[in-house]
């Protein structure tokens, strides 16, 4: 895994990695995340191979509500929860695979505005160990892995923040699958 500083040339690094199909470490507003473009076939079997998980559905950020709803043509109750809560640590189910938030956190929203499209955005951890918000733990756990991410944008030590609220929105009601930092 290469390992990056925070600034505009390795952001630009990030990007012609994800452009390629690979998978990149990066932080959010909530933790740090392990993703690459959300719609490709490589890229879920990569993740869910370094993460050791079958799983395949997951958040996926956008860099804007545009984006967000130009890809996943959000309906009149996502629509009003994301004006509302965006950006930020809300993530509304769009799909049967795919929940969708835009956070705030600038470089995450950088990496998804120059990739063009929303990014996977799942906890950079294995499946079933704990959030890592140091990337010196995210290095550790996946030192001498035959499957690790390709790059990570190192930010060191992150504030440790609650995951995003998962909703669903189901014709004029919301439910809440996975209680997180909003509160609806």
């Amino acid at each position: 895994m290469i390992i990056v500083k925070q600034n505009k040339k390795s952001l630009e690094k990030a990007c012609a990695i994800l452009k390629k199909g690979g998978v990149v470490v990066y932080p959010t507003d909530t933790a740090y995340a392990m993703g690459g473009i959300f719609n490709s076939k490589k890229v879920t079997e990569k993740i869910l191979k370094i993460k050791k998980r079958k799983d395949e559905k997951f958040t996926v950020i956008a860099c804007s509500f545009k984006q967000a709803d130009d890809f996943f043509k959000l309906n009149f109750l996502q629509k009003k929860l994301a004006k509302k809560y965006w950006p930020g640590p809300l993530s509304i189910v769009v799909s049967k695979r795919f929940a969708v938030r835009v956070p705030k956190e600038k470089i995450s929203i950088t990496l998804s505005r120059l990739v063009g499209k929303p990014l996977i955005a799942t906890s950079a951890n294995i499946s079933g160990q704990e959030t890592l918000y140091n990337s010196k733990d995210i290095i550790k756990q996946f030192k001498d892995k035959k499957n690790q991410p390709d790059l990570m944008v190192d930010c060191k030590r992150l504030e440790k923040n609650k995951t995003s609220t998962i909703v669903l929105c189901k014709g004029d009601r919301v439910e809440v699958l996975r209680p997180g930092s909003v509160k609806i």
